[in-house]
């Protein structure tokens, strides 16, 4: 075991080199005490729940993969290597220290499994954590950050933002950093283990599936950023278009990126501010960082509830026929199985698609909340923990400003936003050409499609 302990920064939701406030500081640092990265791959992510669900869905594992391998890259060619390891973090971690000590540095716990893990490694080893995923410091929020205080709604939230002046307060993201460490190696192999999808089965139909657009990186989520605010300037129709179900630039479909860190937040903020000093009409704009916004909301939420957001005080009684008529895209509702199997096989689902989903599993089929959330959870190449939790919560009625809940009326959405079924053709070819007077007599079980199940019969009917 050598005395002089390294600097190991541990990768989580922070897959990037640009803007990265844990990696920036520790270049200008030289060559001494020296420089490990490394990523953890947690065996339990794959170990199936109750429900047979995992952490990570086909989609969900081609993106992460993709993003592994970008930052790889980029690390690699400063030098350093990105140490993949596969296990529990703290039990690796641990033996790392006993075999060759380090000062960790790492990403500030999102939830309370992170936290919790965070906890541990401090009772072996010196830790200091850093905001990664968020566009404020704690600092900047600190007479917020208590019971008592936090805002119990967005709203209340963002007119404290404007109160005190805090969105000026936003930081300038930090250019790529210039390493100049010099790089250690884990002094063990434990390697990466990827699911085998082969034994999970996957709902399939007669339809060819369509490729996703999504690619995961760091540098796939830049391109991304500059296509849709300057190549297709995008951005300009987003308060129109955003709860489209599809399309060309319908939404920034930033998101992907985001999660996983590919994507800073405060660069995304900066470029959009960029854009809006040579746009004088910021309408559009404004809506998509009132988005942002509502991200950070969520983040800070579960930061400071802690897993009082992940309870159910009213849990529905489980059914298993309904259950799985959901996971295989099956209920009989054209909407709700396209928006499954668009889901399912590629991991992304429109904002407005995501609020249908969730209202149909709480409302309309009963079951508990936090299953639909699980379910997110496994499949989303965008699962962030805070907003696909807060967001479910929300719909529920169980999060922060419930008001009993949400409820979406089938078709009435679909005749709002679907009107001449382009994404539910698209999902459901068998359906052939029907109209939309017969989809909607057929969701209301008036008159059944001949090319589709009849629908699951709701747990408390709505007219």
């Amino acid at each position: 075991m050598t005395s002089c302990p390294i600097n190991l920064v541990w990768l989580r939701n922070d897959l990037r080199l640009h803007d990265h406030p844990i990696i920036q500081p520790l270049a200008a640092q030289g060559e001494c005490p020296g420089l490990a990265v490394v990523f953890i791959l947690p065996r339990h992510w794959q170990e199936p729940d109750q429900q047979g669900q995992t952490r990570l869905g086909l989609a969900k594992t081609r993106f992460l993969r993709a993003c592994l391998i970008d930052v790889q890259r980029s690390l690699y060619d400063q030098n350093i290597r990105l140490n993949l390891l596969y296990g529990d973090p703290v039990e690796l971690l641990q033996r790392w220290y006993s075999e060759q000590p380090f000062h960790l540095h790492t990403a500030s716990a999102q939830a309370p499994e992170e936290a919790a893990w965070l906890e541990q490694i401090t009772a072996f080893a010196p830790v200091s954590t850093y905001a990664t995923q968020t566009l404020f410091h704690s600092e900047q929020l600190q007479p917020l950050l208590n019971d008592t205080a936090w805002p119990a709604s967005y709203t209340a939230f963002s007119r404290w933002l404007e109160q005190h002046q805090r969105l000026a307060d936003i930081a300038t993201p930090l250019p790529p950093p210039l390493l100049r460490a010099r790089p250690h190696e884990a002094p063990f192999r434990a390697a990466v283990q990827w699911p085998d999808h082969q034994l999970h089965h996957i709902p399939t139909w007669s339809g060819r599936v369509p490729v996703s657009s999504f690619h995961g990186g760091e540098d796939a989520g830049m391109r991304h950023l500059s296509r849709y605010l300057w190549r297709d300037n995008a951005i300009r129709h987003y308060k129109d278009s955003r709860n489209q179900l599809g399309g060309s630039g319908f939404a920034s479909q930033l998101s992907p990126w985001l999660a996983w860190g590919a994507l800073s937040v405060r660069r995304v903020w900066a470029d959009i501010q960029h854009w809006e000093s040579n746009n004088p009409d910021h309408e559009h704009s404004g809506w998509l960082k009132k988005e942002l916004l509502w991200r950070e909301y969520f983040h800070w939420t579960l930061r400071l509830k802690g897993a009082a957001v992940f309870r159910n005080t009213s849990p529905q009684s489980f059914d298993e026929t309904r259950w799985q008529a959901w996971c295989n895209a099956r209920t009989g509702y054209p909407v709700i199985d396209a928006g499954l199997r668009e889901l399912i096989h590629t991991g992304y689902s429109a904002n407005r698609m995501r609020q249908w989903l969730a209202s149909f599993f709480i409302h309309q089929l009963g079951l508990d909340w936090r299953m639909g959330a699980a379910f997110f959870e496994q499949h989303l190449i965008d699962f962030d923990v805070a907003s696909n939790w807060g967001n479910w919560a929300y719909i529920a009625g169980s999060g922060q400003d419930p008001r009993g809940g949400r409820f979406f009326q089938l078709n009435q959405q679909l005749e709002r936003y679907d009107p001449q079924l382009t994404h539910l053709q698209q999902w459901l070819p068998e359906l052939g050409t029907p109209t939309l007077p017969q989809v909607l007599q057929h969701q209301s079980g008036k008159r059944l499609l001949p090319n589709w199940l009849a629908p699951l019969p709701p747990v408390n009917p709505v007219e």
